[in-house]
């Protein structure tokens, strides 16, 4: 194995220590035990493939955007969330210093970062095995 393949690796399970992973994956189980948010969720992930299927539906549309109002009014969703972002936002700096490292000349003017997260599109299908195969289906629509 390569040894950046390895310090991959190493840099995977130091991000699976931290206290923004951490956090998420502890809000998560909590959202995921609760019925009602557990329903509510499904209710988004059934909707946002209706609207993947037919992007002219504005009924679509406004059904999610009330059904979003709906889960950041529920106070377990909303948590994850914003743990959900907190972890997002680690995962962009970590990106952006390996990409500011590669490439020095592309780090010039653009030093301030933008989280700005209206829309959530809270993709369930994440493995929180430690086996070192970590994939993370956190989908993000920045505006």
């Amino acid at each position: 194995m390569s040894k950046i393949v390895k310090k991959a690796e190493k840099l995977a399970d130091e991000i699976l220590e931290s206290e923004e992973y951490k956090a998420m994956a502890e809000a998560e189980k909590t959202m995921d035990s609760d019925e009602e948010a557990s329903k509510l969720v499904e209710k988004v992930e059934s909707l946002q493939k209706k609207i993947d299927q037919n992007r002219q539906d504005e009924k679509l549309k406004k059904e999610m955007s009330s059904l979003q109002k709906t889960m950041w009014e529920n106070e377990k969703i909303k948590s994850f969330m914003q743990k959900q972002q907190s972890f997002s936002q680690l995962m962009s700096k970590v990106n952006k210093k390996i990409s500011q490292t590669i490439n020095p000349q592309d780090s010039g003017h653009h030093d301030h970062e933008h989280n700005h997260d209206h829309h959530h599109n809270h993709n369930h299908d994440h493995d929180h095995n430690h086996d070192h195969n970590h994939n993370h289906n956190h989908n993000h629509n920045h505006n």
